[in-house]
């Protein structure tokens, strides 16, 4: 898995890839997540089109990463999902707390609308 985050800006991009399970990829993940809210960059765009997968090690991760981000004022939103990840988000009742987007436009566009 690789993480890269956008240098500074709001909101912050978290470009992910790979398999984000239980593990070192979701510690890493984690650990990025939680360095965002440190520097209280509270709006964040996830964008996951090249994840192949994530267990549900990696769901906690990003409630956990929504609601640290909500209790500061933020939010968080899916760039890309493809519909594995969005069937699985729906499965868990958790779709309608994220925003979801399919181009970095349209995700610029929903933090400034919120």
């Amino acid at each position: 898995m690789e993480i890269r985050i956008s240098p500074e800006g709001e909101p912050a991009v978290v470009e992910i890839s790979g398999r984000i399970v239980e593990g070192e990829s979701a510690d890493d993940f984690e650990k990025a997540l939680r360095a965002l809210i440190r520097d209280k960059r509270i709006n964040t765009i996830v964008d996951v089109s090249d994840v192949v997968w994530f267990d549900s090690t990696a769901i906690g991760i990003l409630i956990s990463h929504y609601v640290s981000s909500k209790k500061l004022g933020g939010q968080v939103l899916l760039l890309k999902a493809n519909d594995k990840i969005k069937s699985l988000m729906r499965m868990v009742h958790l779709y309608d707390r994220f925003g979801w987007a399919d181009d970095m436009n349209e995700a610029r566009s929903w933090f400034k609308q919120s």
